[in-house]
Formats: C-alpha cells, sequence, structure tokens
C-alpha cells in the first residue's frame, strides 16, 4: 500500500513539473517582443520602384534584427517609408535593406547599382563574342584582346619562334556585367544576342578598354558562378599564333638555323618606312 501510494506522488510530481515547463514555454513566446520590417510580397526585378504592390510588413523578432532592416513606424504603409527603386533582384519574402535601394527613387539605376569608384564602359560585342548569348547581367567574364603584330626586318627576324602576325591576351578578370544592350536585368532564362554589353571596371579597366577596342577586336569569356580566380602575376597572359600553328612553329625554327650573314635595307615609300633583311 505505501510503495502504490509513493507511485502515485511520484507520478503526480512529475506531471506538475511537465506542466511548468510547458506554462514557462508559453510565458516566454509571449513576451518575445515583436516589430514589422519590409519583406518581398513576390520576386521582384531590379529597377523596379518600391511600392505595397510589391513589398509587405512582415512581423519579425526584435531579437534577430539585423543591419539595415527598415522597421515600421506606427501604422506607415510602405509608400510612406520608403522612396527609390532596387538595385539588384530580390526574391519573394526576402527583407529589404536600405543599401538595395537608390537614394529617394532618383537617378540613374545603373549608376547606383555599381560600387563607390566603379564605371561602367560599354562594348560592341557578336553572338560569337559574348558566348551565343548566354551572357546575363550579373555574371562575371573575362575580357580578351586579339590583335594584329606588325613586324618587319630585323624585329621579324628577332620574333621568329615566337609570334608572326596575330596574339591575343586577357586584359581585364573577373568582371561584372551591369547590362545587355539597356537591360540591366534577366527577363528569362532564354540566350539573348546584345550589341553591346556594359562592364563594371575601375578606372584603369576603363582606359584598357578605350585603347583595346582601336588595337582589335574584344571577346568575353564566361565565368563559372563562384569562380574568382586570378592568373597569378608575372605569369604570361597572352597566346600567339606561333603558339598556336605547328607550321609556323617549324617556320620559325628554320630561320633560326639558315644561317648566312643578312644586310638590312631600309626602304622609303613615301612616308613609310620598312626595314629589309636581305640575306648574302
Amino acid at each position: 500500500m505505501n510503495k502504490n501510494i509513493f507511485i502515485v506522488l511520484a507520478g503526480g510530481f512529475l506531471i506538475a513539473i511537465v506542466v511548468a515547463l510547458i506554462v514557462q514555454s508559453s510565458f516566454s513566446k509571449k513576451n518575445t517582443t515583436l516589430v514589422e520590417i519590409v519583406v518581398a510580397k513576390n520576386a521582384v526585378k531590379v529597377g523596379e520602384t518600391v511600392s505595397d504592390m510589391n513589398f509587405k510588413w512582415q512581423e519579425w523578432p526584435k531579437e534577430s534584427l539585423f543591419a539595415g532592416a527598415i522597421i515600421r513606424e506606427g501604422q506607415k504603409s510602405i509608400a510612406d517609408t520608403l522612396q527609390g527603386k532596387l538595385r539588384k533582384d530580390m526574391v519573394e519574402g526576402e527583407p529589404l535593406l536600405k543599401s538595395l535601394l537608390t537614394a529617394s527613387g532618383k537617378g540613374n539605376v545603373l549608376a547606383a547599382a555599381m560600387e563607390p569608384g566603379m564605371r561602367a564602359m560599354a562594348i560592341k560585342v557578336s553572338a560569337e563574342s559574348m558566348v551565343g548569348g548566354f551572357i546575363s547581367p550579373g555574371d562575371r567574364v573575362d575580357v580578351i584582346l586579339s590583335y594584329q603584330i606588325r613586324l618587319s626586318g630585323e624585329d621579324a627576324q628577332d620574333a621568329a619562334g615566337k609570334v608572326d602576325r596575330h596574339a591575343s591576351q586577357t586584359i581585364l578578370e573577373n568582371v561584372n556585367v551591369l547590362a545587355i544592350d539597356q537591360n540591366s536585368s534577366k527577363a528569362d532564362d532564354k540566350a539573348k544576342v546584345g550589341r553591346t554589353v556594359t562592364l563594371e571596371v575601375d578606372a584603369g579597366g576603363a582606359e584598357k578598354l578605350v585603347l583595346a577596342s582601336e588595337m582589335g577586336d574584344l571577346s568575353l569569356s564566361l565565368r563559372a558562378l563562384g569562380d574568382d580566380t586570378h592568373k597569378e602575376r608575372g605569369k604570361r597572359n597572352f597566346t600567339t599564333d606561333v603558339q598556336v600553328s605547328n607550321l609556323l612553329q617549324e617556320l620559325g625554327k628554320m630561320k633560326k638555323t639558315s644561317g648566312g650573314k643578312s644586310d638590312i635595307v631600309r626602304v622609303y615609300n613615301g612616308q613609310d618606312i620598312e626595314n629589309v633583311t636581305v640575306r648574302r
């Protein structure tokens, strides 16, 4: 009899502890302070104006707030709280940060999307030079310049085995694509060939693009997502026609091993001067 009473008392004690824990948990949840922040009501594209149509207020624990969150004051609407356009695409439910808005919705959206100190430079492209149209705003690319080398006389002799006429090199790496033609966002997953591509580069990169566009043809090489590698400094970042062609390599060897003395004859043709190697 005493044993049964003990079991009943122990069971009642355990039940009391469980009830107390449930009550304490309930009070803890009720004591959590909630605020309202701005989140995307649906998928929103870069450049769209922030309004009550595409954003909403969402309850959020005050203890879990993060820097840049936009907190509701009183009963203000989205339109009364914010003015501006988006600097990037957003997905449904994603919190809106102050840094993702243009200043008061004014100015160039593309300029607002750029990092401080950067420049926007547009280059002409074709299907071949932009990976068949699979390059989109937000992708990262390398810029490759292909151009012709003009050598004559002694210079051509010294360059035999290295370059004959054509060369290419990577002039810029891991460059952000800002826009294709006048579009700064991708509307769908279909490939689209544009006529111009706008790239985000620093001041030095802008100068390189201007000069390179006069020197030869520019092509874009699409990088894999997350690839931020760079070639090591001091490593050769160019390719010549001699490196590509086995025939040119053999011809270069023949020039080097042909022997014999040679003289340089300077030929004047109007304003042009050309050095011609004459063997004897």
